[in-house]
């Protein structure tokens, strides 16, 4: 089964896929030069590796990746964000899932978090998927996500700091 996708210049491109594989995004981010850990090379390299695994295929066109050194404080100040968001909310959306090497990577603002997932997953029929972090399913995975995004707003903005 063809997908259709566009690239930055709005140039349609049709990529034959395997149709037993679900569509998926990948999205990057490195706040500071200094997390060597989080490179975007590396990020990217894992979610590939996790989607290889899972049956889900990423199209060039659908990794979003920030200029280094964007906060995840606020979605608005991230511009890649907003172009995956944009995409997601088409209809159909063109992929189902957004892989991120870890939660913090998607927001590092919890309610921000909380409003763009429950938008993506409601609106949208995408799921957010950290390939670091995995969560069981029901009442408990979701008080660990949001435990882990609590802590990574934490990490952001430590109290006293603000």
């Amino acid at each position: 089964m063809p997908v259709t996708c566009k690239n930055r210049k709005s140039e349609k491109k049709v990529i034959p896929i395997d149709s037993s594989k679900r569509i998926g995004a990948c999205y990057v981010r490195v706040s500071t030069n200094d997390q060597t850990e989080y490179r975007p090379d590396s990020q990217e390299r894992l979610v590939r590796e996790y989607a290889e695994k899972n049956g889900i295929y990423i199209p060039s066109e659908y990794v979003f990746r920030e200029p280094e050194g964007i906060s995840g404080r606020k979605a608005d100040k991230r511009p890649e964000f907003q172009r995956m968001i944009g995409l997601a909310k088409q209809k159909p959306a063109p992929f189902s899932v957004i892989l991120v090497w870890k939660f913090s990577r998607f927001a590092r603002n919890q309610e921000e978090s909380i409003v763009y997932k429950s938008m993506l997953k409601k609106q949208c029929g995408v799921d957010v998927v950290s390939v670091s972090e995995p969560l069981m399913e029901g009442p408990f995975g979701g008080l660990i996500e949001r435990i882990i995004e609590g802590r990574g707003e934490l990490y952001s903005n430590p109290p006293g700091l603000s």
